[in-house]
């Protein structure tokens, strides 16, 4: 038997989550007409290029039941094919245990950035946590510097039944990186998370088909907003 399945379930949701994590906490957007938008240099120097922390610090737990801002990573595997230009997207699975959107399929890869961590050094953490675990994840600090797309506003409330209700409010910083090899198509297969409680698995859509279904607000995916889906199709070269 796996040692996974020897542990309880309470183990498991602690897995998939540290509700101890410290996070900074960040300045709300200037007025809630800019709640769910991509940041501009017309929102000042405080926002743009990046949001500046206020300097205070709370726990993941209290920061989403108090709905404080603070600040994400999400990261896009993508793919297109040479053979017809198709684009193809890698997806993950929440798991059952996550506490917001369980069970939901999601970006390639996010996570949030703790407390005097740094954009970049987060988006590594997490691609390695939850898709390095076959070590076929190869991406550089490099490769990443180059690969950031937007910061956008996402505000939004919901309810699990283990963790109840949750506001999350994010600055999430969204990378796309164009896998290396476009002549064989992505395998999900060759991804895995090094905590299997945090990810379920994982699927490859078509770029469009992903993009239609956002805009129809499928049921099954963590849900964006659509300066985020817009602005998601143009770096996919989709618009």
């Amino acid at each position: 038997m796996d040692a996974l399945d020897k542990i309880s379930e309470e183990q498991k949701y602690n897995l998939a989550q540290r509700d101890d994590e410290i996070f900074d906490i960040y300045p709300a957007p200037p007025s809630s007409a800019h709640y769910n938008c991509i940041i501009t240099s017309s929102w000042g120097d405080t926002y743009f290029p990046s949001p500046t922390p206020t300097g205070r610090t709370k726990t993941r737990r209290l920061i989403h039941r108090e709905g404080d801002w603070h600040r994400s990573v999400e990261v896009w595997i993508v793919q297109k094919m040479m053979v017809d230009g198709s684009v193809r997207v890698l997806l993950q699975r929440r798991s059952k245990y996550k506490d917001t959107h369980p069970n939901m399929l999601d970006v390639s890869c996010a996570g949030h950035v703790d407390s005097g961590e740094d954009v970049i050094e987060t988006a590594l953490r997490e691609l390695q946590e939850e898709l390095g675990g076959n070590g076929n994840v190869q991406y550089t600090k490099s490769d990443l510097e180059r690969s950031k797309e937007f910061v956008v506003t996402s505000s939004m409330k919901g309810e699990t039944q283990n963790y109840g209700s949750f506001i999350c409010n994010e600055y999430q910083d969204v990378f796309i990186l164009w896998w290396k090899d476009d002549m064989v198509p992505i395998d999900p297969s060759i991804f895995a998370p090094k905590n299997k409680e945090e990810v379920a698995g994982f699927e490859i859509v078509k770029g469009q088909d992903l993009i239609h279904r956002m805009r129809a607000g499928d049921k099954s995916l963590v849900p964006r907003c659509s300066a985020y889906v817009d602005a998601l199709a143009k770096a996919f070269g989709l618009q």
